[in-house]
């Protein structure tokens, strides 16, 4: 038996404990009991025997066999309806009464050998059994359970039973919860077949079906307790974790009539809900009235929702955000803000921050830079026409308000309405999209390798623009951070992928061993020339043209399509000079319809024609032939085409 079953059989105490408490009622009981014999045939066997597993008797057959007893057996009188019957049920000291009988069947003792015994009444007859078997050999904790429930049954309530077995009344509470689990159960953990936790997890429900079918359901190895106590509570909430109930409030759950499930054998008390809908229909209601509180605030909708899980939440959508343009006011602001952060930094490094006042005022820069950015954002006005506020419990348990959703059902509308107003999709997929636009970064790339006085103004225009005018370099057309976008593997051909291909591995070939400080001393003795080549390839790594996606496969979004074309325009970007349309790289990753369209455009209706006819392979091969020599680019390309 395990430390903790025996502290929950006998509270702190344990079986030692109980055993020295009842001993002591015994033997008060026991100073007043009548003394007398009768022979064998007069004892009956006691029901509800304290010992139900069964004890090796050898040793105590012998010892009556070679000395006689020596110790009275306790007995009460048997009534049946009120009547007496004669006979003395033998309460304590089955064991000596059946070895007795045993050796009287064997000739060894006389027919009419008296048995020497204590008279005691019924309701004290079981208090006197247990303490003469806690004085013997161990009682299972079985036993124990047991014995408190014939008490109980004699008409002992928990705190007359706890007194007499020296210990709290939540573990006689807890006892007599075990001694109700089904005996069929009960039976197998007397037996050492079911562990005390296992017992502790059945005893969660007083149903002896579902116990039984619990237990039956699964196999040996997967009759882990909490999985037993799950099926047992499966149509329950745990009383302590579940915010909704914290939100409602447990008085006012117990006053709507809701019933709780009180798990007395775990180590914290827990318990569970027995009525999850009424809670969450009390939950309900208190939102509701929450709800109509908010009427002035003008929502489209609101809506009460207790139990609101991630799965629930992703089907609604969030009103999108405008951003407007700063005013001069509010740009002048964020410039004076950015220029006080960057002389805080100066001090910090140069004087240290050791009582943390620069951090502080750095923080309180960074706050007031927020608010203005959440200034220049507006809720978008089509979208506020159709959003509300979804009210719902928190993991804190309080009410949590949800505002700006659109509900699925409009959501689907906003769709359709945004499906309706946008371009119409253009003649390429996404992914050729995509490697068209890897194309003009590399022939972008490629350009500003032999421009190293263009790299160097678009290095300063990323630069003043990231600390006079507060943007973003990640979102622009060169990135700082000098993180070179992923390029389809499609596009990592042609001339412009050779060219900067090869001038990656010339200016690798000629660095310096050592590391950055050896690169800092081979610097500064390089002429002007070689500097200017490994800053206008170390720019061009950070040409971005990818981000140029809009509404349409070929679209553009406005600000970082505006800089793509504004660095083609400095650089003086041909495409013509760095791509040309062929079977490979384009004809064969469009309709047969676009490369009529395209030869139509090109050349002449009269040479697209024959294409109709054409195996698709064969189109392609046709169509590359047909341009040509035209200089024809595709949509996506042609504004970069100089």
């Amino acid at each position: 038996m395990t430390t903790f079953e025996q502290q929950v059989a006998g509270g702190d105490h344990g079986i030692a404990g109980a055993a020295s408490a009842v001993q002591q009622r015994a033997r008060v009981i026991l100073a007043h009991a009548t003394i007398g014999t009768a022979a064998h045939a007069q004892f009956v066997r006691s029901p509800r025997n304290v010992r139900r597993k069964p004890a090796d008797r050898s040793e105590l057959k012998a010892l009556v066999r070679s000395q006689g007893q020596l110790q009275n057996l306790i007995c009460h009188e048997e009534i049946i309806d009120g009547v007496a019957t004669g006979k003395l049920v033998v309460d304590a000291g089955d064991g000596r009464w059946q070895v007795i009988g045993e050796l009287i069947a064997e000739g060894a003792l006389p027919v009419d050998f008296q048995i020497l015994y204590l008279l005691v009444s019924e309701a004290e007859a079981v208090v006197v059994g247990l303490a003469e078997n806690l004085g013997r050999a161990q009682l299972h904790p079985a036993d124990l359970c047991e014995g408190m429930l014939e008490l109980a049954h004699a008409g002992r309530g928990v705190a007359d039973i706890a007194l007499i077995f020296g210990v709290p009344e939540l573990t006689v509470r807890q006892r007599l919860k075990l001694a109700h689990v089904a005996p069929a159960l009960f039976a197998l953990y007397r037996d050492d077949r079911i562990t005390y936790e296992q017992l502790a997890a059945l005893a969660v429900s007083d149903d002896h079906a579902a116990q039984q079918a619990a237990w039956d359901g699964l196999s040996p190895w997967e009759r882990q307790p909490a999985r037993l106590r799950r099926l047992l509570t499966a149509h329950a909430l745990p009383l302590r974790d579940d915010p909704v109930m914290r939100y409602v409030g447990l008085k006012a759950y117990r006053a709507a009539g809701g019933l709780l499930t009180h798990d007395l054998l775990s180590e914290d008390g827990d318990g569970y809900i027995d009525n999850p809908a009424l809670l969450d229909s009390l939950a309900q209601a208190k939102l509701e009235k929450l709800a109509k509180r908010l009427g002035r605030e003008g929502w489209h909708w609101s809506a009460a929702q207790p139990r609101a899980d991630a799965a629930m939440l992703a089907a609604y959508g969030r009103v999108r955000k405008q951003r407007l343009a700063p005013t001069p006011e509010q740009l002048a602001q964020l410039q004076q803000l950015a220029q006080r952060a960057a002389a805080l930094e100066r001090r910090a490094d140069g004087e240290g921050d050791e009582d943390g006042a620069i951090a502080r005022q750095l923080a309180d820069i960074d706050i007031a830079q927020g608010r203005i950015r959440m200034a220049l954002e507006r809720p978008d006005p089509d979208d506020m026409a159709l959003a509300g506020v979804l009210l719902t419990v928190g993991e804190d348990g309080k009410a949590c308000l949800l505002r700006g959703l659109i509900r699925p059902q409009d959501k689907a509308r906003l769709r359709k309405e945004e499906k309706a107003a946008a371009k119409p999709r253009g003649p390429h997929s996404e992914r050729l999209t995509h490697v068209l636009r890897a194309q003009r970064t590399l022939a972008l790339r490629a350009e500003l390798l032999a421009k190293p006085e263009v790299a160097l103004l678009v290095l300063a225009h990323r630069l003043i623009s990231a600390v006079f005018l507060d943007t973003h370099a990640a979102g622009g057309a060169v990135q700082l951070e000098v993180r070179a976008p992923s390029l389809p593997e499609a596009a990592q051909s042609g001339p412009a992928w050779d060219r900067w291909q090869a001038q990656r591995e010339a200016l690798l070939a000629a660095l310096p061993q050592g590391g950055a400080v050896a690169l800092m001393a081979w610097l500064q003795r390089q002429p002007r020339a070689v500097i200017d080549d490994y800053l206008a390839f170390c720019l061009s790594c950070g040409v971005n043209g990818l981000r140029d996606g809009g509404h349409g496969a070929d679209g553009g979004d406005g600000e970082a399509g505006d800089e793509v074309a504004a660095l083609a325009r400095v650089v003086g970007l041909d495409m013509h000079a760095w791509w040309q349309p062929t079977a490979r790289n384009y004809f064969s990753h469009v309709s047969k319809g676009r490369m009529m369209e395209v030869v139509a455009q090109a050349t002449s209706a009269a040479q697209a024609a024959p294409l109709e006819a054409m195996r698709k392979e064969a189109a392609a091969e046709a169509a590359e032939r047909a341009v040509a020599g035209t200089g024809w680019l595709p949509e996506v390309l042609a504004g970069a085409a100089g």
